[in-house]
């Protein structure tokens, strides 16, 4: 009897990040089939995959995927994604297109709750956020790379998106991490030995600039005064990494708060981005990146980065409790 009683809230636990996941998968799928279409980048990477075990490159299997346009595809971009993403998608590579966007959006979401469920904190209160809702609906990495931080034993997906998981590593530093992650690399080189130069020449039209180059963005430099928590080091580095700023990629952010009302505080603001986001500056589908980027900026400054900052800042140096007064 006590043994069952000390698997109650692993049993809840699983239940909770399983019905999550499910949640999420049919909230990808139900988005992806109401008009206007939703863009996903799973897009691109399941194009590659698919094309990689045809033999192809995966690389020009998306420029042409774009040039033919097929109904169903959001392919507004070339393939960003290093080869590692692409071989994470392979087992997926055999589902249909939206199948496999719901699976994806789905198992990321169940990662993120159990991920949540033992961080604590304001991490499982993004569940409430739009940052967690905009990755579900477009089948984004942000669900997984964030539970990295957590669950080192999946540290090998931050090799799929080297981006932000360069500043996760550096807030959340995993033995584990890196070697799943180079095994991951070596296997894709491996198999393709000319990808990285491919990945490049893609990746090299992106137009993707840090925060720290976009005005204001400096100032997330002042958590280095709190270098020693892992939630300093994480918002400096993702200040000082190239990223799209969509809602999803936000979604480290909420590691940063140092309890639930604080993660409540994060959510309702992470709303107030999209609606001002959305009120203030519509967009049309398939309008560059960079354009979308300089109206972005403001609105998630001012909404998510700022207080993220605040909440760092107040936080208490942890060498502060070892100094003794003279």
């Amino acid at each position: 009897m006590a043994l069952f009683h000390s698997r109650r809230p692993l049993l809840r636990g699983a239940l909770l990040a399983a019905g999550v996941g499910l949640a999420a998968g049919s909230l990808n799928w139900w988005g992806h089939r109401i008009p206007p279409p939703t863009s996903s980048d799973i897009d691109q990477v399941w194009v590659a995959a698919r094309a990689l075990l045809d033999g192809h490159n995966p690389f020009d299997a998306v420029v042409d995927a774009r040039r033919e346009s097929p109904i169903g595809y959001s392919l507004y971009y070339a393939l960003y994604y290093p080869l590692p993403a692409v071989l994470l998608l392979v087992p997926l590579a055999g589902l249909p297109l939206e199948l496999a966007r719901a699976v994806w959006a789905g198992l990321g979401a169940a990662l993120f709750t159990a991920a949540g469920l033992r961080y604590g904190r304001g991490l499982l209160v993004a569940l409430l956020s739009a940052c967690f809702l905009n990755t579900v609906l477009q089948g984004q990495w942000s669900t997984y790379l964030t539970a990295a931080a957590v669950l080192p034993w999946l540290g090998f997906v931050w090799a799929g998106k080297p981006s932000i998981s360069a500043a996760l590593f550096v807030g959340f530093p995993s033995r584990q991490a890196i070697i799943g992650g180079v095994l991951l690399v070596a296997l894709s080189v491996l198999l393709r030995p000319s990808w990285p130069g491919e990945w490049l020449s893609a990746i090299r039209n992106a137009a993707l600039l840090p925060l720290v180059a976009r005005p204001g963005g400096v100032l997330l430099l002042l958590a280095l005064l709190r270098w020693r928590l892992p939630e300093g080091r994480l918002l400096a580095a993702l200040a000082c990494v190239p990223q799209s700023l969509g809602l999803y990629e936000s979604l480290p952010l909420f590691l940063i708060p140092r309890s639930r009302w604080q993660g409540y505080l994060l959510a309702i603001l992470s709303y107030a981005a999209a609606f001002w986001a959305v009120l203030l500056y519509p967009q049309p589908q398939g309008q560059p990146i960079e354009a979308v980027n300089s109206y972005r900026w403001p609105v998630l400054f001012v909404c998510l980065y700022g207080p993220a900052l605040l909440m760092v800042l107040l936080r208490r140096d942890p060498s502060a409790r070892n100094t003794q007064p003279t």
